[in-house]
């Protein structure tokens, strides 16, 4: 059953002015960079890159066609 009392609760306050979070990018440790290094020499797919595989898997037809598959 619905009540005309309003729901009490926290509300979340807006920072003040001012105080806005900032993010900081740090440069990538040593062995953060060498990984990231052979992972590009094997071929593979790096973090904040797109993926190649995937990009040609999600463009192809979703159904299949050819004379296996009666089209």
């Amino acid at each position: 059953m619905e009540t005309s009392t309003p729901k009490v609760g926290r509300r979340r306050r807006a920072p003040a002015a001012g105080h806005e979070e900032s993010v900081r990018q740090a440069p990538d440790p040593p062995i953060y960079r060498a990984l990231l290094t052979r992972w590009e020499e094997d071929g593979r797919t790096l973090p904040g890159q797109r993926d190649p595989e995937w990009s040609r898997i999600a463009s192809s037809p979703i159904w299949p066609t050819g004379p296996l598959f009666g089209g």
